[in-house]
C-alpha cells in the first residue's frame, strides 16, 4: 500500500570516528488509514462508493442507495481515494470521518 522510505545518517567527526546513527521516521506512518480498536467498537462505519469530493466534504453512496455527506479534515486517517472508489468510512455522530479506507473492488 505505502512504500516506507527511511533516511539513515551517520555523524562522522574529523578523524573518521562515527558517534551515532539517526533515522528519520516515515512521515506517513501516523496517517495510514487503519482504524483503531476504539473506532471499530464505537464509530458507525459506512461502506459504499465515493460519489463526490467537495473540499472537506465527501459524499458516499451506501449499498442501500442512501447518500452520506461526511466531513474530512487533517485529523482524518485517509487512504488516497478518488471519486468512484469503493470505500469504508468510520464516522462520528456529528458526521466527521475518523478513518477512510479504500476498499478493493
Amino acid at each position: 500500500m505505502y512504500q516506507v522510505k527511511m533516511i539513515i545518517a551517520t555523524v562522522v567527526l574529523a578523524g573518521g570516528f562515527a558517534i551515532g546513527t539517526a533515522t528519520a521516521a516515515d512521515p506517513m506512518s501516523d496517517k495510514e488509514a487503519k482504524p483503531s480498536m476504539g473506532e471499530r467498537l464505537t464509530k458507525d462505519a459506512v461502506k459504499g462508493i465515493l460519489m463526490s469530493i467537495d473540499g472537506e466534504y465527501y459524499t458516499i453512496k451506501d449499498n442501500d442507495g442512501k447518500n452520506h455527506r461526511v466531513h474530512v479534515d487533517k485529523s482524518t486517517k485517509l487512504d488516497k481515494v478518488m471519486e468512484g472508489d469503493k470505500v469504508k468510512a468510520y464516522i462520528t455522530n456529528e458526521g466527521h470521518v475518523t478513518t477512510l479506507q479504500r476498499q478493493e473492488k
